[in-house]
């Protein structure tokens, strides 16, 4: 990919997405000159004080509770798209639609997708990105608010025509090959105990792009998650898997990133 001067714009769920799965992609079109924006549909309030307190947070209608878990969700992506070089960021509609951990009332996923859609679609109009990037229809980890996202996407796409939708579209993905190894050299450091979720699976899928940066690119991509979780991106697994279950999604996918190389990245093409 060619992205020296590119105009590209990332759309996500939660803040940590832009990293995980396209991190090295931005942080290299940053380096290289390009015109990058990060768009999140939320604050990543289940990021920030775990799925059970946000889910009852907006089961009581606690906007203090949520506002707070927002602060600390968007602090964190404004370190993250910092480390990535990504000046310009930000939530599309601001407390629109919460990240519950789930797919209950209130949260993204129970979000209406022509609402969504025309949210994204007036995003996109705005910038005309010469290259939008989201999630691939599986949400890489299967979480209902990555595929709403997906989905949302696609329509918004829809809704631009033709004349309207950027020259190349892309939704993230991982290998399946990378996913069985990075289970593997996991399993091998926590003895038995439940390794993430089911829906991190990856795609064995021919037509995917194989996107490699540079090591500086890789290295902001590692420094972005460390924005997230002390470590997350640069400590030795060994530190990430203390002597509790189980251990979660995010460690599995630094483990993905860490067996395909930091700067390594795989993407479907969304459109011919």
């Amino acid at each position: 990919m060619e992205l020296s001067g590119a105009k590209v714009l990332g759309v996500f769920a939660h803040p940590d997405d832009e990293t995980f799965f396209a991190g090295a992609t931005f942080a290299a079109c940053a380096e290289a000159g390009g015109d990058v924006r990060l768009a999140t549909l939320t604050a990543g309030e289940a990021g920030a004080i775990g799925a059970g307190p946000a889910r009852a947070a907006l089961d009581r209608s606690d906007r203090g509770a949520l506002e707070a878990a927002a602060t600390t969700g968007l602090s964190r992506y404004a370190a993250a798209c910092t480390a990535l070089g990504v000046r310009r960021f930000g939530v599309v509609v601001p407390g629109r639609w919460r990240d519950a951990g789930d797919a209950g009332a209130g949260s993204l996923a129970a979000g209406d997708l022509a609402e969504l859609a025309e949210a994204i679609r007036e995003l996109v109009a705005d910038h005309r990105p010469d290259v939008l990037v989201t999630v691939d229809a599986d949400g890489v980890t299967g979480h209902p608010d990555h595929v709403r996202t997906h989905e949302a996407v696609q329509r918004a796409l829809d809704l631009l025509g033709r004349t309207g939708t950027p020259a190349l579209m892309l939704g993230g993905c991982v290998r399946s090959d990378d996913v069985a190894t990075a289970r593997e050299r996991l399993a091998g450091l926590v003895q038995g105990r439940e390794i993430g979720t089911t829906g991190i699976v990856g795609t064995s899928a021919e037509d995917l792009v194989a996107a490699e940066w540079s090591a500086e690119a890789g290295a902001a991509k590692l420094a972005a998650l460390d924005a997230y979780a002390p470590g997350l991106g640069t400590a030795p697994l060994a530190e990430l898997v203390p002597d509790r279950p189980p251990v979660g999604d995010g460690v599995l996918l630094r483990t993905i990133a860490e067996v395909a190389g930091p700067s390594r990245e795989y993407f479907r093409p969304l459109r011919p």
